[in-house]
Order: C-alpha cells, then sequence, then structure tokens
C-alpha cells in the first residue's frame, strides 16, 4: 500500500547510498579493484578500474562509477 504522507513519497524519489569523491592511488585490473583516498585521507578499496591512477573518480556505495573534475572543497560550520 502507497503512504498519502508527503514527506516519505518525497524521501522515496531521493536515490539512495553513499556517495562521494576522491582521488585514484592504484588500480588493479586483475582484481577489478582500485584504492580510492577520500578527501578526509581515508584510504577505502573500491570495486571498478574505469578511472587511472592519479585521478578523482565518484564512488557509490563502493563502487568506482566514472571521472569526477578536479574542483576545489570549501568546508562551512553552521
Amino acid at each position: 500500500m502507497a503512504t498519502v504522507n508527503p514527506w516519505k513519497r518525497f524521501i522515496g524519489l531521493l536515490p539512495g547510498g553513499y556517495r562521494t569523491v576522491g582521488e585514484v592511488i592504484s588500480v588493479d585490473a586483475a582484481a577489478g579493484t582500485s584504492v580510492v583516498e577520500l578527501r578526509t585521507g581515508t584510504r577505502v578499496l573500491a570495486r571498478g578500474t574505469s578511472v587511472a591512477a592519479g585521478q578523482n573518480a565518484f564512488l557509490v556505495d563502493g563502487q568506482v562509477t566514472g571521472p569526477a573534475p578536479d574542483l576545489p572543497q570549501y568546508d562551512f560550520e553552521v
């Protein structure tokens, strides 16, 4: 049964999952994985080899989905 709550309907439209950007440190084509360094300095092992080492990549739920532009990051505290 579908809900009539407008907030829950809106949330249902949004894509789920964890999305971030990081720099690809190394690519292991044999294993199909890449080591990606996030902007926080944390390194993660991600599935996918579509982005070369030294370039930025989009990560969605631990998978490299494609190249990301090299843009500056600004942090604001409210």
